[in-house]
């Protein structure tokens, strides 16, 4: 028995150092296996970064397209421009009353010649004056019959008409208004004075014919030259004569607003 015990304790520690051997070379992977399985170790962190809440994507701006502006805010139209001017209307008939800076007489006036009258009174439409005092009245002489030329029994006489109105501050307007004139008689009598043109053409025409004849206006005018001994004498505007001379259609006046 004591021979077997020296052998016994031998196969025991050569059967313990193959279970430890084992054992140890099982717990150790392979170098191949190692190297394949590296890449799966860097997995978690990779998952734990996609676990990561994710921020929502950002609101798109507003688009600026023309379609797409509400209506209400839209830049509002600007208003119409306010006339910067208004138009008055003179009626037909309005008296202008005119006064002459110098002398005319049928002695020496020509048809065509210039005349420049002054307005004596503000003609007012409303609230608005509409031809200021001292604006210049514009026209010219359309006829003469000079009493020193073939008309000594009836006397001179004289007409002209007016084309426009002329504003201290240069607004002008176009008017039309016309007067005749005969010589004055003896006695202080003035002579007469028949307004519109169209009345002045023909008592010129009757002072032509020597007739007081025709038209009752026409024939009051002459029959008073007549009566004041008119023979002879001119027909004369004075420079201190007011004479009123009414408009033969409406006139339109441009103001400022």
């Amino acid at each position: 028995m004591n021979r077997f015990t020296p052998v016994a304790l031998l196969l025991a520690c050569v059967m313990v150092f193959a279970i430890f051997g084992c054992s140890g070379q099982g717990n150790q992977p392979a170098p191949e296996q190692t190297a394949e399985q590296a890449p799966p170790a860097a997995e978690p962190p990779y998952q734990d970064q996609a676990a990561a809440p994710v921020p929502p994507p950002a609101a798109p701006a507003p688009s600026r397209s023309a379609n797409t502006i509400p209506e209400e805010r839209q830049p509002a139209r600007p208003a119409p421009a306010v006339p910067s001017t208004v138009t008055i209307t003179v009626p037909a008939g309005t008296q202008l009353t005119l006064g002459f800076p110098a002398e005319i007489s049928s002695e020496t006036a020509q048809p065509g010649d210039a005349v420049v009258a002054t307005l004596k009174e503000s003609i007012v439409i409303g609230d608005r004056v509409a031809f200021p005092e001292g604006s210049q009245v514009r026209g010219t002489v359309t006829d003469v019959k000079p009493a020193s030329k073939g008309f000594k029994d009836t006397g001179g006489a004289i007409s002209m008409q007016f084309k426009s109105v002329v504003a201290p501050n240069g607004t002008k307007s176009t008017i039309a208004a016309g007067f005749s004139k005969v010589a004055e008689g003896s006695a202080a009598k003035k002579g007469a004075i028949i307004g519109g043109s169209a009345v002045g053409g023909a008592l010129l025409g009757k002072v032509l014919d020597k007739s007081t004849g025709g038209g009752a206006a026409v024939g009051a005018a002459i029959g008073t030259a007549v009566a004041g001994t008119t023979k002879g004498r001119e027909a004369k505007i004075k420079t201190d004569d007011m004479i009123a001379v009414p408009l033969e259609q409406s006139a339109k006046v441009v103001l400022p607003r």
